[in-house]
Parts: C-alpha cells; sequence; structure tokens
C-alpha cells in the first residue's frame, strides 16, 4: 500500500477534549472500524452505528474485551429519512464529545442510466442525515463547555471526488463537495467557540468496499491504507484543522497547495465576518 507519515496525536489530550463517548456513522468496517480501534485504543466510548446489526455487535464485543471500553450499536440505514435525528436520539444519555460522519457510497453510476431514488438514496446519506446528526450533537456540544465556550468535535469524511467532478460519480462527488463545504464553514464559526470540525478529502484506500467496486486483480499497491487516513484526520482534530486533502488522483501534486490556499481563504473569511459580528 501507499505510505502516508502519521501525524503525532496525544491520546490523553484528544480522549479529554473529545471523550468520554464517541459516535460513528458507517462502524462496522474499512475505515470507520478503523476509527473504533484508534479510539477504543484510547479509552474513548463508542456508539457504532450501521445497516448490519451482527457486525456492530461483534466489534462491539471484540473492543470492550481488548479495550475494556463501553459500546452501543446501532442499527440504522444512513440512506433513511430522518436517520440523523434517530442517530442522535440512540446517544440521548450519553455525554457525546466527538461525532464521525463517515458514510461511504453504493459505487459507480451513470447518471441518465441510474434511477432518480438512487440519487436521492445517496443525497440523504451524504448530506441530510449529516445535517441533522451534526445539528443535534453540535448543539449538545455547545453546552458542555465553559465560559462560554463548547467543547467536542465532527468529522466529516469526504472525498479527493469533492475537489472536482468526476466521470461517474456525478452524485457522490457533488455530494462530497457538500461534505467538505459544509465541514469549513462550521470550522469557520465554532473553532473559536471551543468545538473543531475537520473535513477529509480521502484518498482511494484499501477498504471492503473498495475491493467490492473494482475488478478481480485491480492493483491496490498505489493506495493508501485506512488506519493511516483515519489516524491523521483525529490528530488533524486535535490539532485544529478545518481540512486534510491526502495527495491522490490526477493533479495531485497541487493538492497540498490547494488545501494550503483554501485554509487560507477560510481564515481571511473568519476575521473579514468579524467586522459584522462585533458587539
Amino acid at each position: 500500500m501507499r505510505p502516508l507519515a502519521r501525524l503525532p496525536l496525544d491520546p490523553a489530550a484528544f480522549r479529554e477534549k473529545f471523550g468520554p463517548w464517541a459516535v460513528i456513522a458507517g462502524a462496522s468496517e474499512g475505515t470507520g472500524e478503523c476509527y473504533a480501534r484508534q479510539l477504543a485504543a484510547m479509552g474513548i466510548n463508542l456508539v457504532l452505528v450501521s445497516r448490519r446489526q451482527a457486525a456492530l455487535d461483534a466489534l462491539g464485543a471484540a473492543l470492550k474485551a481488548e479495550f475494556g471500553i463501553d459500546t452501543r450499536a446501532v442499527a440504522q440505514d444512513l440512506t433513511e429519512p430522518g436517520a440523523g435525528l434517530r442517530i442522535v436520539e440512540a446517544a440521548r444519555d450519553c455525554d457525546v464529545g466527538l461525532y464521525i460522519s463517515n458514510a461511504g457510497a453504493d459505487g459507480f453510476a451513470s447518471f441518465f442510466e441510474d434511477s432518480p431514488e438512487a440519487a436521492h438514496r445517496l443525497v440523504r446519506m451524504n448530506i441530510s442525515t449529516l445535517i441533522d446528526a451534526a445539528n443535534g450533537f453540535g448543539k449538545r456540544m455547545l453546552a458542555r463547555g465553559v465560559d462560554g465556550k463548547g467543547r467536542g468535535g465532527i468529522i466529516v469524511m469526504a472525498s479527493g471526488a469533492g475537489l472536482g467532478g468526476q466521470p461517474n460519480l456525478a452524485l457522490y462527488s457533488a455530494t462530497k463537495a457538500f461534505e467538505i463545504n459544509f465541514a469549513e464553514s462550521l470550522w469557520a464559526e465554532y473553532h473559536e467557540r471551543g468545538i473543531d470540525i475537520i473535513g477529509i478529502a480521502a484518498p482511494i484506500m484499501r477498504t471492503p468496499t473498495l475491493l467490492r467496486m473494482v475488478p478481480e486483480g485491480f492493483d491496490t499497491t498505489d493506495v493508501y491504507d485506512p488506519a493511516d487516513v483515519t489516524h491523521n484526520a483525529l490528530a488533524g482534530l486535535l490539532a485544529g484543522a478545518p481540512l486534510q486533502i491526502v495527495p491522490d488522483g490526477p493533479g495531485q501534486e497541487k493538492q497540498p497547495q490547494v488545501q494550503a490556499d483554501r485554509i487560507a481563504r477560510l481564515i481571511g473569511f473568519v476575521e473579514f465576518n468579524k467586522q459584522f459580528t462585533a458587539g
């Protein structure tokens, strides 16, 4: 697999800021499972959400046995209307300091040949569910802090596909662009109020979803290890970064500068907007 240098991450500092409970939407395998294992290793309790109850139960039992944390398995299809509201309700009695939106995709699709309902399912998963869950958990995080500030964080697992259009990924690319802009905007509004938000423009990773999508014999030597990507997302959240673009695909040599330019623009707008909110 393709190497990715891991950023420094202080587990005690992370647990203090984003514990004692984290909610992972899309937790049963791949990047979701990587997040779950890394958070469990830091002693953070987990609400695990996906469609597959049995997979969640097995993962929760394994993490509890290995790390001694508490877990809760919530079977929820992220494409259903109201899914985000139900996720918030399922964790109503947990002191949630971290929400991870880790929704994936169903595969490649040709927009005109596919059904409109398939497109709407993707919009509900990547946009509507994220909106409701981020709003519900964000309100609770605002109330967790002291001295007028909140405490907590949100990770939005977007994709490099959100940086521009791609063939056979019209809706996926568009919804991932929403996720990136949504995360950046929330960071600009709430970072100075004690809540960290980061958008991850994720690369192609060797996950079960990828292996189900690609032809047999597909060369995975140039794809990333999801454990490296999720580790750096956690580290970036703790460091207060609004965005991570993991270089991948055509034009990847320019992507570090794209990330720097987007962050600089975002910081500029934070300062610009203060003239309208002063006093």
